[in-house]
């Protein structure tokens, strides 16, 4: 068939894509293509030569070719809208079956519109049963706090909407190169292998997670619906096909948690009705949208929370913190399955390096105490009170733990060449009064502050 009148006709973005059988599988090619479809692939300065793979113009893509079949199987006009990570736009997609020829090949009018901002009208054209789903995911986001609660809650729902075996959410941190959050749901069926077993419930299930984009090569998803696009993962990942066959994945549908060039995470479902995989893709590639910014904004709370808490300056808590934490200890103090414990910890000649040497001295000074603090009790526990002073607050240690950990860091305290500083300890078992515990730890940080000047008389006490 010749298509070349029709397609220099159109004055938008178009294309003819041929499907024909090819060795057990379906080929996919370019037949006819418009000036405007060649310069959209930056092909324009090229001579188009006809029945190309389509693979030639754009990266491999299982979600495109799912629309080409979806069209040609139907006989219907098939309609995606789509966040395309490749162009960083959103794309209104059209394919429009065509006349097959004489031989059996099929054919279809591909068009598409590109934008750089979402356009909510055009997301909105979908099913009641999609609508319902995505509107349940916003109001469960509104009316729970728990942010983890609420995603199981979202991944149950997906699940037994796309009526799936399994269906998870996972959330990464790229800095830290980990899987920060899963949540996961599945039927109970002998759902994906044994815990002890499968590598996706393993820290290094991260390395196959983090080759996902690779996989996608741009497209907006990943669709396993059959064993022949199973065996494709093979030859991208083969340590992530072993896991899929290991846990018996015979169909998935995956989507990432992307705002702009931010990647959170992604969501996937497995082992679903092929027949529904139009629809799943319809649900999943909305949740997905709406998961998304919901994720971001969890990310956005968690760096201001933070910032909140935290001194900038060393990494450890700040004083709005401690005071808090003070706050919290007066009411439930009591019950406290152990004792409580304070120590103060006060740097030894802060102001004599700031005015001799310059306040960058006097930083490095703070954050190498803090970090010795650190080595022995952790971050979450320490908290700089004041300019020179930090307090280690303790309510998870017997008597004889806390003052191991104090003597720990006491010989930290006295290395030559490094900063000094002073120490006081106080801990209770029964009374547990955080006020009077944390005086009389003053005290004994003072009385040891004493000493180290008398054991230095050659440094003005006044200026260190």
């Amino acid at each position: 068939m010749d298509y070349n009148k029709l397609i220099d006709s159109f004055r938008g973005i178009a294309c003819v894509v041929s499907r024909r059988p090819k060795n057990g599988k379906y080929e996919f090619t370019i037949t006819s293509a418009n000036r405007n479809y060649l310069k959209s692939v930056d092909k324009l300065d090229e001579e188009f030569v006809t029945n190309r793979p389509y693979s030639y113009y754009i990266a491999e893509d299982p979600n495109f070719e799912a629309l080409v079949n979806s069209c040609m199987d139907d006989g219907k006009i098939s309609h995606q809208y789509v966040n395309a990570a490749l162009y960083n736009a959103w794309l209104d997609l059209y394919m429009i079956p065509l006349e097959e020829d004489e031989e059996g090949n099929e054919y279809c009018l591909f068009t598409y519109e590109m934008n750089f901002e979402s356009d909510s009208d055009k997301m909105i054209n979908i099913s009641a049963k999609t609508a319902y789903m995505v509107l349940k995911t916003c109001i469960k986001f509104r009316e729970n706090y728990d942010f983890r609660e609420t995603m199981e809650s979202v991944v149950k729902d997906i699940r037994n909407q796309c009526e799936s075996d399994g269906c998870a959410i996972i959330l990464t941190d790229h800095e830290k190169r980990i899987i920060d959050m899963t949540c996961f749901d599945h039927s109970g069926a002998d759902v994906f292998a044994p815990e002890d077993e499968d590598i996706f419930f393993k820290p290094e299930f991260y390395d196959i997670v983090e080759g996902w984009s690779d996989v996608m090569a741009g497209s907006n998803c990943i669709i396993i619906s059959n064993e022949a696009e199973l065996k494709e993962i093979e030859k991208k990942d083969k340590n992530w096909y072993q896991s899929l066959v290991h846990s018996r994945v015979t169909s998935l549908v995956l989507y990432p948690l992307r705002v702009r060039e931010n990647l959170y995470g992604y969501i996937f479902a497995t082992n679903f009705n092929p027949d529904t995989t139009h629809f799943i893709r319809e649900v999943m590639e909305l949740n997905s949208f709406i998961l998304s910014a919901e994720v971001e904004n969890f990310r956005m709370r968690q760096k201001l929370e933070i910032l909140s808490n935290t001194d900038m300056l060393t990494g450890v808590l700040n004083r709005n913190a401690m005071s808090r934490r003070i706050k919290e200890l007066e009411l439930q103090a009591c019950d406290l399955p152990t004792g409580l414990g304070a120590i103060f910890v006060d740097l030894n000649g802060l102001k004599n390096a700031n005015d001799s040497k310059g306040h960058n001295e006097g930083d490095e000074m703070l954050r190498s105490v803090a970090s010795k603090i650190r080595s022995v009790f952790g971050n979450d526990v320490i908290y700089r009170a004041g300019g020179d002073e930090f307090l280690v607050i303790i309510s998870d240690m017997n008597r004889d733990d806390f003052y191991a950990h104090f003597e720990k860091l006491k010989s930290l305290s006295r290395i030559e060449g490094e900063p000094s500083f002073a120490l006081g300890a106080h801990y209770e078992e029964d009374q547990k009064d955080i006020g009077k515990i944390m005086n009389i730890a003053d005290k004994n940080m003072y009385r040891n502050k004493a000493e180290y000047y008398e054991s230095n008389p050659d440094l003005n006490r006044r200026t260190n």
